[in-house]
Protein backbone atom coordinates (compact mmCIF):
# COMPACT_ATOMS: atom_id res chain seq x y z
CA UNK A 1 0.00 0.00 0.00
CA UNK A 2 2.58 2.37 0.76
CA UNK A 3 3.80 1.93 -2.90
CA UNK A 4 0.38 3.51 -3.85
CA UNK A 5 1.81 7.28 -4.03
CA UNK A 6 4.54 6.51 -6.32
CA UNK A 7 2.34 4.36 -8.58
CA UNK A 8 0.09 7.53 -8.82
CA UNK A 9 2.84 10.32 -9.11
CA UNK A 10 4.09 8.27 -12.67
CA UNK A 11 0.20 7.59 -14.02
CA UNK A 12 -0.39 11.51 -13.33
CA UNK A 13 3.07 12.14 -15.70
CA UNK A 14 1.40 10.35 -18.80
CA UNK A 15 0.21 11.72 -21.76
CA UNK A 16 -3.25 11.25 -20.90
CA UNK A 17 -2.59 13.44 -17.69
CA UNK A 18 -1.26 16.01 -19.65
CA UNK A 19 -3.00 15.71 -22.88
CA UNK A 20 -1.34 15.69 -25.88
CA UNK A 21 1.80 16.69 -27.01
CA UNK A 22 2.76 19.35 -29.51
CA UNK A 23 4.25 17.16 -32.30
CA UNK A 24 1.49 14.03 -31.24
CA UNK A 25 -0.91 17.41 -32.78
CA UNK A 26 1.97 17.42 -35.43
CA UNK A 27 1.50 14.47 -36.78
CA UNK A 28 -2.39 14.02 -36.43
CA UNK A 29 -2.49 17.26 -38.43
CA UNK A 30 -0.26 16.20 -41.43
CA UNK A 31 -2.80 13.69 -41.98
CA UNK A 32 -5.52 15.47 -41.95
CA UNK A 33 -7.43 15.94 -44.57
CA UNK A 34 -8.92 19.14 -45.15
CA UNK A 35 -7.18 22.64 -44.75
CA UNK A 36 -9.84 23.03 -42.11
CA UNK A 37 -8.29 20.49 -39.97
CA UNK A 38 -4.56 21.24 -40.50
CA UNK A 39 -5.55 24.36 -39.34
CA UNK A 40 -6.83 23.23 -35.75
CA UNK A 41 -4.62 20.73 -35.31
CA UNK A 42 -1.55 22.84 -35.90
CA UNK A 43 -2.76 25.44 -33.77
CA UNK A 44 -3.15 23.14 -31.09
CA UNK A 45 0.51 22.09 -31.58
CA UNK A 46 1.39 25.11 -31.48
CA UNK A 47 -0.30 26.13 -27.80
CA UNK A 48 1.99 23.33 -26.63
CA UNK A 49 4.46 25.14 -28.39
CA UNK A 50 4.87 28.59 -29.49
CA UNK A 51 8.19 27.86 -31.28
CA UNK A 52 7.37 24.66 -32.96
CA UNK A 53 8.37 26.18 -36.50
CA UNK A 54 7.54 23.10 -38.75
CA UNK A 55 3.96 23.53 -37.19
CA UNK A 56 3.86 27.22 -38.07
CA UNK A 57 4.90 26.29 -41.64
CA UNK A 58 2.47 23.88 -42.05
CA UNK A 59 -0.17 26.15 -40.90
CA UNK A 60 0.52 28.98 -42.94
CA UNK A 61 0.64 26.22 -45.95
CA UNK A 62 -2.61 25.45 -44.73
CA UNK A 63 -4.29 28.91 -44.44
CA UNK A 64 -2.68 29.27 -48.08
CA UNK A 65 -4.54 26.62 -49.04
CA UNK A 66 -7.98 27.89 -47.81
CA UNK A 67 -7.12 31.16 -49.66
CA UNK A 68 -6.37 32.94 -46.03
CA UNK A 69 -3.27 34.52 -47.25
CA UNK A 70 -3.21 37.06 -44.57
CA UNK A 71 -2.83 34.70 -41.90
CA UNK A 72 -0.29 32.53 -44.42
CA UNK A 73 1.80 35.24 -44.13
CA UNK A 74 1.76 36.14 -40.33
CA UNK A 75 2.55 32.61 -40.10
CA UNK A 76 5.84 32.89 -42.39
CA UNK A 77 6.59 36.07 -40.98
CA UNK A 78 7.29 34.72 -37.58
CA UNK A 79 8.70 31.07 -38.56
CA UNK A 80 11.80 33.85 -40.43
CA UNK A 81 11.79 35.66 -37.11
CA UNK A 82 12.26 32.16 -35.29
CA UNK A 83 15.15 30.94 -38.41
CA UNK A 84 16.23 34.08 -40.07
CA UNK A 85 18.90 31.10 -41.57
CA UNK A 86 16.20 29.24 -43.45
CA UNK A 87 15.81 30.10 -47.29
CA UNK A 88 13.39 28.37 -47.82
CA UNK A 89 11.12 29.96 -45.30
CA UNK A 90 11.63 33.13 -47.21
CA UNK A 91 10.65 31.51 -50.36
CA UNK A 92 7.28 30.09 -48.88
CA UNK A 93 6.66 33.59 -47.85
CA UNK A 94 7.42 34.71 -51.26
CA UNK A 95 4.93 32.49 -53.06
CA UNK A 96 1.82 33.54 -50.60
CA UNK A 97 3.18 37.26 -52.02
CA UNK A 98 3.01 36.06 -55.27
CA UNK A 99 -0.51 34.60 -54.80
CA UNK A 100 -1.77 38.50 -53.39
CA UNK A 101 -0.12 39.82 -56.21
CA UNK A 102 2.65 41.94 -54.02
CA UNK A 103 5.23 41.00 -55.95
CA UNK A 104 7.58 43.66 -54.48
CA UNK A 105 8.06 42.00 -51.06
CA UNK A 106 7.49 38.44 -53.36
CA UNK A 107 10.95 39.89 -55.02
CA UNK A 108 12.61 40.54 -51.73
CA UNK A 109 11.97 37.33 -50.56
CA UNK A 110 13.32 35.67 -52.74
CA UNK A 111 16.20 37.43 -52.48
CA UNK A 112 16.63 37.03 -49.67
CA UNK A 113 17.06 33.18 -50.52
CA UNK A 114 19.11 33.65 -53.02
CA UNK A 115 21.65 34.96 -50.79
CA UNK A 116 21.30 31.74 -48.51
CA UNK A 117 21.04 29.36 -50.88
CA UNK A 118 22.04 30.53 -54.75
CA UNK A 119 22.01 27.68 -56.38
CA UNK A 120 18.58 26.53 -56.29
CA UNK A 121 16.81 27.49 -59.22
CA UNK A 122 13.29 28.07 -58.41
CA UNK A 123 14.41 31.01 -56.22
CA UNK A 124 15.30 32.96 -59.65
CA UNK A 125 12.61 31.70 -61.20
CA UNK A 126 10.18 32.93 -59.08
CA UNK A 127 12.31 36.43 -58.76
CA UNK A 128 12.08 36.60 -62.66
CA UNK A 129 8.29 36.12 -62.31
CA UNK A 130 7.85 38.63 -59.87
CA UNK A 131 10.40 40.81 -61.37
CA UNK A 132 8.21 40.67 -64.90
CA UNK A 133 5.45 41.62 -63.06
CA UNK A 134 6.99 44.59 -61.79
CA UNK A 135 8.22 45.73 -65.19
CA UNK A 136 11.81 45.13 -64.23
CA UNK A 137 12.27 43.25 -67.61
CA UNK A 138 16.69 43.19 -67.53
CA UNK A 139 16.22 41.81 -63.74
CA UNK A 140 14.18 39.15 -65.37
CA UNK A 141 16.69 38.27 -68.33
CA UNK A 142 19.27 38.18 -65.72
CA UNK A 143 17.62 35.83 -63.46
CA UNK A 144 16.65 33.43 -66.66
CA UNK A 145 20.44 33.47 -67.33
CA UNK A 146 21.52 31.93 -64.15
CA UNK A 147 18.77 29.31 -63.75
CA UNK A 148 20.89 26.07 -64.38
CA UNK A 149 18.32 23.08 -65.45
CA UNK A 150 16.59 24.50 -68.46
CA UNK A 151 14.73 21.75 -69.11
CA UNK A 152 12.35 22.31 -65.73
CA UNK A 153 9.35 25.00 -66.84
CA UNK A 154 11.90 25.25 -69.84
CA UNK A 155 8.38 26.57 -71.70
CA UNK A 156 7.04 29.32 -68.74
CA UNK A 157 11.64 30.19 -68.79
CA UNK A 158 11.62 30.60 -72.36
CA UNK A 159 8.33 33.27 -72.46
CA UNK A 160 9.45 35.06 -69.58
CA UNK A 161 12.51 35.97 -71.27
CA UNK A 162 10.81 36.57 -74.32
CA UNK A 163 8.22 38.66 -72.45
CA UNK A 164 11.33 40.64 -71.41
CA UNK A 165 12.90 41.55 -74.34
CA UNK A 166 9.97 42.21 -75.77
CA UNK A 167 9.52 45.26 -73.67
CA UNK A 168 12.98 46.34 -73.74
CA UNK A 169 12.20 46.32 -77.67
CA UNK A 170 14.22 43.39 -78.45
CA UNK A 171 12.00 42.36 -81.05
CA UNK A 172 14.73 39.84 -83.01
CA UNK A 173 15.65 38.08 -79.94
CA UNK A 174 11.76 37.87 -78.77
CA UNK A 175 10.81 36.30 -82.10
CA UNK A 176 13.21 33.92 -82.52
CA UNK A 177 12.46 32.64 -78.36
CA UNK A 178 8.65 33.04 -79.46
CA UNK A 179 9.71 30.74 -82.49
CA UNK A 180 11.27 28.25 -80.13
CA UNK A 181 8.40 28.19 -77.84
CA UNK A 182 5.84 27.81 -81.23
CA UNK A 183 8.46 24.94 -81.91
CA UNK A 184 7.54 22.69 -78.73
CA UNK A 185 3.94 23.53 -79.31
CA UNK A 186 2.24 25.33 -81.96
CA UNK A 187 -0.86 26.21 -80.29
CA UNK A 188 0.81 28.42 -77.36
CA UNK A 189 -1.87 31.23 -77.98
CA UNK A 190 0.58 33.52 -75.37
CA UNK A 191 3.43 33.16 -78.35
CA UNK A 192 1.31 33.97 -80.84
CA UNK A 193 0.10 36.79 -79.00
CA UNK A 194 3.43 38.05 -78.73
CA UNK A 195 4.42 37.63 -82.51
CA UNK A 196 1.39 39.20 -83.75
CA UNK A 197 2.36 42.13 -81.23
CA UNK A 198 5.91 42.47 -82.92
CA UNK A 199 4.11 42.21 -86.16
CA UNK A 200 2.13 45.03 -85.07
CA UNK A 201 4.60 47.32 -83.94
CA UNK A 202 6.35 47.05 -87.46
CA UNK A 203 3.60 47.74 -89.12
CA UNK A 204 2.89 44.50 -90.79
CA UNK A 205 -0.81 44.77 -90.31
CA UNK A 206 -1.57 41.57 -92.14
CA UNK A 207 0.72 39.02 -90.16
CA UNK A 208 -0.39 40.61 -86.84
CA UNK A 209 -3.88 40.14 -88.10
CA UNK A 210 -2.92 36.08 -88.93
CA UNK A 211 -1.56 35.24 -85.46
CA UNK A 212 -4.02 37.32 -83.10
CA UNK A 213 -6.52 35.56 -85.51
CA UNK A 214 -4.73 31.93 -84.65
CA UNK A 215 -5.49 33.38 -80.86
CA UNK A 216 -8.83 33.80 -81.44
CA UNK A 217 -9.06 30.58 -82.90
CA UNK A 218 -7.85 28.39 -80.21
CA UNK A 219 -9.30 31.17 -77.56
CA UNK A 220 -12.30 33.16 -78.57
CA UNK A 221 -12.59 34.65 -76.10
CA UNK A 222 -9.09 36.33 -75.32
CA UNK A 223 -9.89 39.60 -75.25
CA UNK A 224 -6.55 41.27 -75.37
CA UNK A 225 -5.90 39.32 -78.59
CA UNK A 226 -9.59 40.59 -80.39
CA UNK A 227 -8.76 44.24 -78.63
CA UNK A 228 -5.19 44.04 -80.53
CA UNK A 229 -6.62 42.27 -84.10
CA UNK A 230 -9.34 45.14 -84.01
CA UNK A 231 -6.56 48.11 -83.45
CA UNK A 232 -4.40 46.30 -86.32
CA UNK A 233 -7.56 45.87 -88.63
CA UNK A 234 -7.77 50.03 -87.93
CA UNK A 235 -4.47 50.48 -89.29
CA UNK A 236 -4.72 48.28 -92.38
CA UNK A 237 -7.67 49.93 -93.01
CA UNK A 238 -10.35 47.66 -92.70
CA UNK A 239 -12.94 49.34 -90.64
CA UNK A 240 -15.57 47.20 -91.30
CA UNK A 241 -13.52 44.55 -89.78
CA UNK A 242 -12.28 46.82 -86.89
CA UNK A 243 -16.09 47.42 -85.79
CA UNK A 244 -17.05 43.99 -86.14
CA UNK A 245 -14.25 43.19 -83.16
CA UNK A 246 -14.77 45.94 -81.04
CA UNK A 247 -18.88 44.68 -81.34
CA UNK A 248 -17.43 41.67 -80.02
CA UNK A 249 -15.10 43.55 -77.43
CA UNK A 250 -18.56 44.74 -75.94
CA UNK A 251 -20.29 41.92 -75.88
CA UNK A 252 -17.21 39.84 -74.16
CA UNK A 253 -17.42 42.83 -71.75
CA UNK A 254 -19.88 45.35 -71.91
CA UNK A 255 -19.09 47.43 -68.86
CA UNK A 256 -15.92 48.58 -70.71
CA UNK A 257 -16.58 51.89 -71.21
CA UNK A 258 -13.20 52.24 -73.65
CA UNK A 259 -14.72 49.78 -76.22
CA UNK A 260 -17.78 51.74 -76.28
CA UNK A 261 -15.34 54.87 -77.44
CA UNK A 262 -13.33 52.85 -79.88
CA UNK A 263 -16.13 52.05 -81.55
CA UNK A 264 -17.19 55.46 -82.12
CA UNK A 265 -13.80 56.06 -83.59
CA UNK A 266 -14.40 53.72 -86.15
CA UNK A 267 -18.04 54.57 -86.94
CA UNK A 268 -16.65 58.43 -86.97
CA UNK A 269 -14.06 57.20 -89.62
CA UNK A 270 -16.58 56.17 -92.28
CA UNK A 271 -18.41 59.47 -91.14
CA UNK A 272 -21.29 57.46 -88.90
CA UNK A 273 -21.63 60.20 -86.63
CA UNK A 274 -24.94 59.25 -85.39
CA UNK A 275 -23.82 56.05 -84.36
CA UNK A 276 -20.63 57.46 -82.81
CA UNK A 277 -22.31 59.61 -80.82
CA UNK A 278 -24.61 56.92 -79.30
CA UNK A 279 -21.28 55.04 -78.26
CA UNK A 280 -19.92 58.08 -76.89
CA UNK A 281 -22.73 58.23 -75.00
CA UNK A 282 -22.72 54.73 -73.65
CA UNK A 283 -19.04 55.23 -72.61
CA UNK A 284 -20.06 58.29 -70.77
CA UNK A 285 -23.01 56.56 -69.09
CA UNK A 286 -20.36 53.78 -68.08
CA UNK A 287 -17.77 56.36 -66.73
CA UNK A 288 -18.99 60.07 -66.34
CA UNK A 289 -15.69 61.36 -65.38
CA UNK A 290 -13.94 60.51 -68.25
CA UNK A 291 -13.14 63.41 -69.97
CA UNK A 292 -12.33 61.66 -73.57
CA UNK A 293 -15.59 60.64 -74.57
CA UNK A 294 -17.62 64.17 -74.26
CA UNK A 295 -14.80 65.59 -76.39
CA UNK A 296 -15.69 62.66 -78.91
CA UNK A 297 -19.41 63.16 -79.03
CA UNK A 298 -18.36 67.20 -78.80
CA UNK A 299 -17.09 66.73 -81.95
CA UNK A 300 -19.62 64.44 -83.29
CA UNK A 301 -22.10 66.84 -82.43
CA UNK A 302 -20.42 69.73 -84.52
CA UNK A 303 -19.96 67.55 -87.53
CA UNK A 304 -24.19 67.29 -86.78
CA UNK A 305 -24.67 70.77 -86.39
CA UNK A 306 -25.89 70.49 -82.89
CA UNK A 307 -23.93 73.62 -81.66
CA UNK A 308 -25.82 73.22 -77.94
CA UNK A 309 -24.64 70.15 -77.47
CA UNK A 310 -21.77 70.09 -78.70
CA UNK A 311 -21.07 73.34 -76.27
CA UNK A 312 -21.89 71.34 -73.43
CA UNK A 313 -19.91 67.93 -74.34
CA UNK A 314 -17.14 70.09 -74.95
CA UNK A 315 -16.83 72.51 -71.67
CA UNK A 316 -17.45 69.33 -69.20
CA UNK A 317 -14.46 67.73 -71.27
CA UNK A 318 -12.32 70.55 -70.39
CA UNK A 319 -13.39 71.00 -67.13
CA UNK A 320 -12.74 67.22 -66.15
CA UNK A 321 -9.77 67.51 -67.71
CA UNK A 322 -8.45 71.29 -68.74
CA UNK A 323 -4.64 69.58 -69.81
CA UNK A 324 -5.83 67.83 -72.70
CA UNK A 325 -5.11 70.14 -76.15
CA UNK A 326 -7.49 68.25 -79.01
CA UNK A 327 -10.80 69.46 -76.53
CA UNK A 328 -9.70 72.93 -76.77
CA UNK A 329 -8.92 72.47 -80.55
CA UNK A 330 -12.14 71.16 -81.02
CA UNK A 331 -13.91 74.22 -78.22
CA UNK A 332 -11.62 76.64 -80.55
CA UNK A 333 -13.37 75.19 -83.80
CA UNK A 334 -16.95 75.64 -81.87
CA UNK A 335 -16.23 79.38 -81.16
CA UNK A 336 -15.17 79.54 -84.88
CA UNK A 337 -17.65 77.48 -87.28
CA UNK A 338 -20.68 78.13 -84.74
CA UNK A 339 -20.02 81.40 -83.25
CA UNK A 340 -17.54 83.40 -85.90
CA UNK A 341 -16.05 84.63 -82.52
CA UNK A 342 -12.08 84.84 -83.31
CA UNK A 343 -11.74 86.05 -79.87
CA UNK A 344 -12.53 82.35 -77.79
CA UNK A 345 -11.28 80.77 -80.97
CA UNK A 346 -7.90 82.56 -80.40
CA UNK A 347 -7.95 81.81 -76.25
CA UNK A 348 -8.69 78.27 -76.92
CA UNK A 349 -6.15 77.38 -79.91
CA UNK A 350 -3.43 79.22 -77.28
CA UNK A 351 -4.15 76.64 -74.79
CA UNK A 352 -3.94 73.72 -77.22
CA UNK A 353 -0.74 74.95 -78.32
CA UNK A 354 0.77 75.74 -74.75
CA UNK A 355 -0.89 72.02 -73.67
CA UNK A 356 1.79 70.67 -76.27
CA UNK A 357 -0.89 70.24 -79.25
CA UNK A 358 1.41 69.08 -82.21
CA UNK A 359 -0.78 67.98 -85.04
CA UNK A 360 -0.52 71.88 -86.60
CA UNK A 361 -0.74 70.70 -90.24
CA UNK A 362 -4.22 69.08 -89.80
CA UNK A 363 -5.51 72.86 -88.45
CA UNK A 364 -5.26 73.62 -92.60
CA UNK A 365 -6.17 70.55 -93.98
CA UNK A 366 -10.51 70.53 -94.50
CA UNK A 367 -10.17 66.59 -94.49
CA UNK A 368 -9.05 66.63 -90.93
CA UNK A 369 -9.25 69.72 -88.06
CA UNK A 370 -9.22 72.08 -90.60
CA UNK A 371 -12.77 72.31 -91.44
CA UNK A 372 -13.52 73.82 -87.91
CA UNK A 373 -11.76 76.93 -89.05
CA UNK A 374 -12.96 77.29 -92.46
CA UNK A 375 -12.78 80.71 -94.02
CA UNK A 376 -9.63 81.48 -91.73
CA UNK A 377 -7.56 78.39 -92.02
CA UNK A 378 -6.00 79.73 -95.14
CA UNK A 379 -5.48 83.23 -93.97
CA UNK A 380 -1.96 84.89 -93.16
CA UNK A 381 -3.60 85.93 -89.68
CA UNK A 382 -3.91 82.10 -88.66
CA UNK A 383 -0.89 81.18 -89.62
CA UNK A 384 1.03 84.10 -88.58
CA UNK A 385 -0.59 83.06 -84.79
CA UNK A 386 0.06 78.91 -85.62
CA UNK A 387 3.99 79.69 -86.55
CA UNK A 388 4.56 82.41 -84.08
CA UNK A 389 3.85 80.63 -81.24
CA UNK A 390 6.64 80.30 -78.72
CA UNK A 391 9.22 82.03 -80.22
Amino acid sequence: MKNLPILFILLSLTPLAFGQSARQYYNEGLKAKTPAEQIRLFTKALEKNQKFTNALHRRGDAYKARGSLKSALADYTKIIALDPKDPFKYYARGLAYMEQKNFAPAADDFTAAIKLKNNYDDFYYRRATSNMELKKYSAVIADTAKIKNKRKNAAALTMLEARANFYLYNYDRAGKLLADVLKQNPDDTEALFYLGRIDYNAELYDEAVANFSKVLNRNPKHEDALRARAAAFKEMPDFAAAEADFTALIALNPGDSAYHNRRGLIYEETGRWQEAAKDYSAAIALNPKWAIPYNNRGYCYLKLKDYKKAYEDLAQAIKLAPSLPTQQVNMAGYWWTARKNKKNMYRHLDLALKYNYKDIDALYEDSKKGWLFKGINNTLELRNFLDGYGK
